[in-house]
């Protein structure tokens, strides 16, 4: 924002207020645009309120002015009687309401860049819409258009700026002559076949730099490893240029190498093929041995044999090609017969060993010479000692001795000790005596005890965190060299730390700005503190996770307004959200086989947070492996869809309780039916701790059965539940975690009370608990073990009088299924029939486990084994009849879950109902389950 165009008028009429506590009664807003006005009137009425003293006052005003929506500001402080009237003026800067694609007046068409320093959204500034004419114009330019003329065209209207450039691109310079000069005519035809489109074209630089980068892998590709490609142009009169292109080192190259052991020949071309493309150069036999010895020695190799041999020939595209032959003996891969120590007095052998195979690589670990990994694990002793106090450690270079007779390897790490220091003396300057005991104890070191500087560093940075959520969040501390000194034989060490604690600072009015639609209280009820609370760093930062996760704002801001102790202004800064959004996505299930989705959702309504939210879901099956026999072979072509509208407002009736009401419709095809499914239902939920919340949900369902394969199922029916729940989450993270564990349990109760249907014989009366329960380890820094267990049991309360409906008995399905398993397969009861065709009036019972290593290859890609077990049951559970699969598992991780591409197969096949011998396995693709 331009600070200059900021006046500031302090007109005080009577009034002595310049060290007085006063009062601004009311505030007087004048806006010229009111239209425009209107989201900032709640923002400013804030003012209404009392201060200090006119300085505080001044403080307060220019944090409302440095709101970047609003200009021109000015304000007069008068007296009206007995009351203060504060008159603010302003304009509002106008939003951009719609940012139009850029009209291009030639007949020649550019691809422009998508996007530009403006956004829709953002407030109009005429510096940001240069810039992007600017861009815009530079495009024209490197596309081959030095003279293209930028208009910037800009309509107001009610909802705001809609912005437009109109792009004249004007006279192209052309390209009117093209020449490849090469001594080999292959790779020069290629070339012209490559370019010659850009002849009689715009100059448009950068694709044809791409073009010949693309040349250049293109020919890296047949062999042509140092091949160089050189891109010269002249400019002519008349907006012409001319390019002439220069392909250097033509020669082709192949590795003919013989079949290896441990490594696959493309492995090592691609190994040798590079070297040469980074050399730039041809390789000699020297260097490929040299190359392909590194190589192996990695792998343990240590004795291999190589032999390299050269000769040119000619191609039939008469261009000169080097074959080099390579023979390699491998060998046996040498093995450390022992590791020793020498110098080592402080830690045993013992110890040096447990430190060198608790951190070896697959490779050492084994006992397999690995001479990358005694390099890290020299550091790893330095490390060692450093943490025990021997500052002045020395670890020499592995000494490694081979034995060629044996194959054996010998390593010896020489270890010169030092002396070991001591913490003589513990200087802490700026604290009170209460802060200094508190920094003491975080720092976890005495005058006496051996010096670790690691652990210092660590430390440090805990005991600044422990002042600043002590209250003091104005603390530092001052990385002054002098933080250790040494005595001069290193034996003594000092530690002199010298902080600034600041006040201790407490929560007084809390001041919200950008807050245009959401409602004050909604924002204030989120917020870890309260009025007179004590300002910590923990609380803020919980304050701000908090309102960014109601997904209203793109950003907030949380601070203090002074530095003084006592109560102070507590400053929220705001950015909302578009309330509004639409999606529609595409997808494929292995299940559902294609889908489409869309959701339509509106947040913040009445400013509070509630919203409500149209979901659709319409999909086709590729296959009906998921149906019975008989329906299968109909092979008849359902559409099923899902649409629901819900509406859900959080803390309803300023209350602790968060509310969800929702009706929906679906079609859905089961195994031995299909079925139109109407609900309505509401939840009430509260989380009582961050690790424990709960929920009771009242619904009501039609069902109408259809295209059943027994005609008994060919039902109407309505069933009416209630459900109360409980999870304890104590994960590290909801998306993707990596450590804790989550318990879900819940308890289904569907009888007349709750509207279920009460008709003779069939008469809908049972209870159904479900116990999920998922726990992540981790292991190392890339490993994590993943346990999900699941057990359900399910009983009818009216005998024979009453059942449970086959579509609410058990199936494992969704986050339930095992792996490697159709539906049909895994939902088979003992005798084999699915456990739909039985009717159920007794119990039922479901059981699930899955155990999962997983690896991280990277933040958002995982890679892991898995074992699955599951089965359902009627009557009587039986766990030596689990039917169980391994697989492998490939993750990717989204904002909503896991993508999961999983491949199961089974332990033990059996026969189907028509007695052929199931498939051996299945693909599973699915998203967030596990």
């Amino acid at each position: 924002m331009n600070y200059k165009s900021i006046i500031f008028f302090f007109l005080f009429i009577c009034l002595n207020l310049e060290a007085k506590e006063f009062l601004v009664d009311k505030v007087v807003i004048k806006c010229k645009k009111a239209n425009q006005c209107k989201e900032y009137v709640n923002t400013f009425k804030s003012l209404e309120r009392s201060y200090l003293n006119i300085e505080h006052f001044s403080e307060i005003i220019k944090l409302y002015v440095a709101n970047e929506g609003v200009k021109n500001f000015s304000y007069e402080l008068v007296k009206a009687n007995s009351e203060r009237h504060l008159i603010v003026s302003f304009l509002p800067k106008l939003k951009i309401y719609k940012v139009l694609t850029p009209r291009i007046d030639s007949e020649y068409s550019v691809e422009l860049p998508t996007i530009l320093s403006i956004k829709e959204g953002d407030y109009y500034d005429d510096r940001k819409v240069k810039q992007a004419s600017s861009i815009l114009k530079d495009v024209a330019k490197d596309k081959g258009f030095p003279n293209a003329t930028i208009n910037a065209v800009k309509e107001v209207g009610n909802e705001g700026v809609t912005l437009g450039f109109n792009l004249k691109l004007n006279k192209p310079v052309m390209i009117t002559e093209f020449s490849v000069n090469s001594s080999s005519d292959y790779l020069k035809n290629i070339a012209i076949g490559k370019l010659s489109k850009h002849m009689s074209s715009p100059y448009d630089l950068p694709q044809v730099k791409v073009d010949i980068e693309e040349l250049k892998f293109l020919f890296q590709g047949l062999g042509y490893y140092i091949v160089d490609l050189n891109l010269k142009f002249r400019f002519l009169a008349n907006n012409r240029v001319s390019l002439f292109l220069d392909i250097i080192n033509p020669l082709q190259v192949a590795f003919n190498i013989q079949e290896t052991y441990f490594y696959n020949k493309s492995e090592l071309k691609k190994e040798l093929a590079t070297a040469m493309i980074n050399s730039k150069r041809e390789l000699s036999s020297e260097n490929i041995e040299s190359i392909l010895r590194e190589k192996l020695e990695k792998s343990g190799f240590k004795y291999s044999k190589y032999s390299v041999k050269t000769k040119s020939i000619k191609t039939l595209n008469k261009d000169s090609l080097k074959v080099y032959s390579i023979k390699i003996k491998e060998g046996v891969r040498s093995k450390a017969s022992r590791i020793s120590f020498k110098g080592n007095t402080f830690f045993s052998n013992k110890k040096l060993k447990s430190l060198y195979y608790e951190n070896a690589f697959e490779q050492a670990g084994s006992d397999i010479y690995d001479p990358v990994y005694y390099e890290n694990y020299a550091n790893l002793i330095r490390e060692l000692y450093i943490s025990s106090g021997f500052v002045s450690v020395f670890i020499d270079k592995p000494y490694i001795q081979f034995d060629s007779s044996s194959k054996l390897v010998n390593i010896s790490f020489r270890i010169r000790e030092g002396l070991r220091s001591y913490v003589s003396d513990i200087n802490i300057n700026g604290l009170s005596e209460s802060s200094k005991e508190e920094v003491l104890k975080v720092l976890d070191t005495n005058v006496g005890s051996p010096f670790n500087p690691i652990q210092l560093k660590v430390n440090l940075d805990k005991a600044l965190e422990s002042l600043k959520n002590s209250g003091f969040y104005y603390s530092k501390l001052f990385k002054a060299k002098n933080i250790v000194s040494y005595e001069s034989d290193n034996t003594e060490v000092r530690i002199n730390l010298n902080f600034a604690e600041g006040p201790k600072l407490y929560a007084g009015d809390i001041i919200i700005i950008g807050n245009y639609k959401t409602r004050k209280r909604l924002i204030i009820r989120e917020l870890a503190f309260k009025k007179n609370s004590l300002i910590t760093s923990d609380i803020i930062t919980e304050s701000k996770s908090k309102l960014m996760a109601l997904g209203l704002f793109s950003s907030v801001q949380i601070k203090p307004v002074s530095k003084t102790e006592g109560n102070t202004d507590i400053l929220i800064f705001l950015k909302e959200k578009d309330f509004g959004s639409i999606e529609i996505a595409p997808g494929i299930r292995t299940d559902l086989g294609f889908k489409l989705s869309t959701n339509i959702s509106y947040n913040n309504i009445d400013g509070l947070n509630k919203r409500i939210t149209f979901e659709g879901t319409i999909n086709r099956r590729f296959d009906l492996n998921s149906l019975d026999d008989t329906r299968r072979q109909s092979s008849k072509v359902l559409l099923e869809y899902d649409t629901s509208i819900r509406f859900s407002e959080k803390k309803i009736l300023r209350s602790s309780y968060d509310f969800t009401m929702g009706i929906s419709k679906a079609r859905k095809r089961f195994y031995s039916f299909d079925a139109d499914i109407q609900r309505v239902s509401y939840t009430v939920s509260q989380d009582y701790t961050r690790w424990l919340s709960a929920s009771i949900r009242q619904q009501v369902e039609q069902i109408s059965q259809f295209e059943a394969t027994d005609s008994k199922n060919e039902e109407n029916f309505q069933l009416g539940s209630i459900t109360p729940a409980l999870t304890f989450d104590f994960r590290n993270r909801p998306v993707n975690p990596s450590s804790g564990a989550i318990f879900d349990l819940s308890y289904e109760l569907a009888n007349p009370t709750f509207l279920s249907q009460d008709v003779e014989g069939k008469s809908i009366d049972y209870y159904k608990i479900i116990s999920r329960n998922r726990f992540y380890i981790p292991v190392g820094q890339h490993w994590v073990f993943a346990l999900s267990t699941a057990f359900g049991l399910q009983e009818n309360n009216r005998g024979e009088d009453g059942y449970i409906p086959s579509i609410k008995v058990f199936r494992l399905s969704g986050a339930d299924i095992v792996r490697g398993f159709e539906d049909e397969e895994i939902n088979r009861l003992i005798t084999g029939e699915d456990i739909s065709q039985n009717e159920v009036n007794t119990r039922a019972y479901m059981t699930n486990l899955k155990f999962e290593p997983r690896y991280y290859l990277s933040d958002t890609t995982i890679m892991g084994a898995f074992y699955d077990a599951g089965r359902v049951f009627v009557d009587e559970f039986k766990s030596d009849e689990l039917r169980s699969s391994v697989g492998l598992t490939f993750k990717y991780v989204t904002p909503v879950g896991t993508l999961d591409f999983d491949y199961g197969i089974k332990l033990l096949r059996k026969r189907n109902s028509s007695g052929n011998l199931e498939a051996p396995g299945r693909l599973h693709v699915s998203i967030g389950f596990f």
